[in-house]
């Protein structure tokens, strides 16, 4: 396991070896990190190896996924730079999302059942999100601190196919704040909830706070 850098302050490519340093393309099991000291544009344009974590904290450039970005593990995002892109960033393990407000330009995806992904702060989705169980398993989401109120928005921009299917949301506070429109799902200590037998039509929103 190594720590790989950006360091590109052109626009470039994740498969480009001279653009990160140690120079070579971060392999499975290494941190990726993007800085605010190499802020050149990113495009994913392979499938990556998956990560031990994702780090852009500081970075202002553009991260433009466009084939599937892994993380086995945490994903600590900038307020300052911009997703995107037509495919989306896979969680595929336990993990804590550290969005520090930034809107997430591309698909999320939590690829593993029976796993928890942890909100350590307000998050928003503007390309979908794919939260794919089944009905033997789920993925939970929740908050990174009990009694800590987290904010989760997935904005219908009218042309994604949003997927949330076997998702459990804990109740973060006991306040009953959960809402949500889903195909299916799984409640837990939350009454504010709505769990349709057919597919919702098309909403603003779906927010969990």
């Amino acid at each position: 396991m190594a720590t790989k850098t950006w360091i590109s302050n052109v626009s470039s490519t994740w498969a480009t070896a001279g653009s990160w340093s140690p120079a070579g393309v971060p392999a499975t099991g290494d941190d990726a990190v993007f800085t605010g000291i190499n802020n050149g544009q990113c495009t994913v344009g392979v499938a990556t190896n998956t990560l031990l974590s994702l780090v852009t904290t500081g970075y202002t450039g553009n991260l433009i996924v466009n084939t599937r970005l892994t993380v086995g593990g945490n994903v600590t995002l900038s307020a300052s730079n911009n997703i995107s892109g037509t495919s989306d960033i896979t969680i595929s393990t336990n993990s804590t999302i550290i969005s520090a407000g930034a809107t997430i330009g591309c698909i999320l995806r939590f690829s593993t059942i029976n796993t928890t992904i942890q909100l350590a702060d307000a998050m928003i989705l503007t390309a979908g999100l794919t939260a794919l169980g089944t009905p033997a398993g789920f993925i939970a989401l929740r908050s990174s601190v009990p009694l800590t109120q987290r904010s989760f928005t997935l904005v219908n921009n009218g042309t994604s196919t949003q997927y949330v299917d076997y998702l459990n949301v804990t109740d973060i506070n006991s306040s009953a704040a959960c809402t949500l429109w889903t195909y299916k799902g799984t409640v837990t200590n939350c009454s504010n909830w709505f769990v349709m037998p057919t597919q919702p039509p098309p909403v603003s929103s779906i927010s969990i706070a």
